[in-house]
């Protein structure tokens, strides 16, 4: 009888164990087909993206704008649309991509509220750190009083930026960098990347992240410095405006800033509305007008594509730089994926 117990409790043992292996193994296939999943998302997402990326590439070659604005930015956009209807929620079977703008701040948007826009961006609605110079470096100074720094702090932080490519007329001035203490010596050549500002003495990622968004590397450099004042934001326009105040103490920088806000926003005053740039700059008869402050074609364009993916809603985004002259194909000279 005792035999009988222990043999049938060593049959439970058994079922139990290979009950666990049993379970352990329909576990670990759970997960394994859960990690599949996600990872065929993940693809499917990156795919949706790089689609949207191909596709502001095909568009900036065969719909090329006449005039870039807030509204309108590289691609013209027929009357009878919006930048939503083009750039959001676009489909490719299983998965959908949207070419965002975002977030769209430092704008005259209804109430002041950073909003979703869709669309492209133009670089050279920036400021262009690589044609900055002793000439004009209080343009950028003038942005970091903006963003919180006494102007002591600014013209410093200004110059050694200018400083730190190390090339041109412009770096005349290294007692604004401190060769010896942990930073990089200057590089001598253009900036690359706006992630370089970070190895500027006094520069600290606090100041970077209110900064990033206001300034670029990239633009046309055969002009020097020129800002597209149709679609450069409200603290790069006032920037311009409060430098060139600097200069002439006779100059009243919110009648140039007004001016700007005009011919960039329209009759109603918003931004990202299709009056957009309806005024021109030749309509200005400003004597004080920066010359800076110009309009054209840029041929530079920041795209921001978020994909993804229907059935896990996994999500891919890619940020990239075109470099794109009309009347032939774009070239991406930046990419990055968040």
């Amino acid at each position: 009888m005792n035999n009988k117990g222990v043999g049938l409790i060593m049959v439970l043992w058994v079922l139990l164990v290979l009950s666990l292996i049993a379970w352990g193994l329909g576990r670990r296939s759970s997960l394994e087909e859960s990690v599949v999943e996600t990872y065929r998302g993940k693809l499917r997402s990156y795919a949706a993206a790089r689609a949207g990326i191909n596709e502001i590439l095909d568009l900036l070659q065969r719909s090329p704008s006449t005039k870039d604005t807030l509204y309108s930015t590289g691609i013209a956009i027929d009357a009878t649309k919006s930048p939503a209807d083009i750039f959001s929620h676009i489909y490719t079977g299983q998965s959908a991509y949207a070419v965002v703008q975002w977030p769209a701040q430092n704008f005259n948007t209804e109430g002041n509220k950073t909003q979703l826009e869709y669309g492209i961006r133009d670089e050279e609605g920036r400021i262009n750190i690589n044609e900055l110079g002793v000439a004009n470096y209080q343009i950028l100074s003038a942005l970091f009083q903006i963003k919180g720094l006494s102007q002591p702090e600014a013209d410093k932080l200004a110059l050694s930026v200018i400083n730190y490519t190390g090339i041109g007329p412009q770096a005349i001035n290294n007692s604004f960098m401190n060769l010896n203490g942990p930073f990089l010596k200057p590089k001598a050549r253009p900036y690359e990347n706006l992630l370089e500002l970070l190895e500027i003495e006094g520069m600290t990622q606090e100041i970077f992240d209110k900064v990033k968004d206001d300034v670029t590397v990239y633009g046309d450099s055969q002009n020097g410095l020129w800002i597209n004042v149709d679609t450069a934001n409200n603290d790069v326009i006032q920037a311009v405006a409060n430098a060139a105040a600097r200069l002439n103490p006779s100059i009243n920088p919110s009648d140039i800033i007004t001016q700007a806000y005009t011919i960039r926003d329209g009759a109603d005053g918003q931004s990202f509305t299709s009056d957009d740039g309806v005024g021109s700059i030749a309509s200005i008869n400003d004597p004080n007008w920066p010359g800076v402050l110009q309009e054209g074609i840029s041929s530079y364009y920041r795209v921001r594509v978020v994909g993804v993916e229907g059935t896990s809603g996994a999500r891919t985004v890619l940020e990239a730089v075109i470099h794109h002259t009309q009347g032939f194909p774009g070239e991406i000279v930046s990419w990055q994926r968040d």
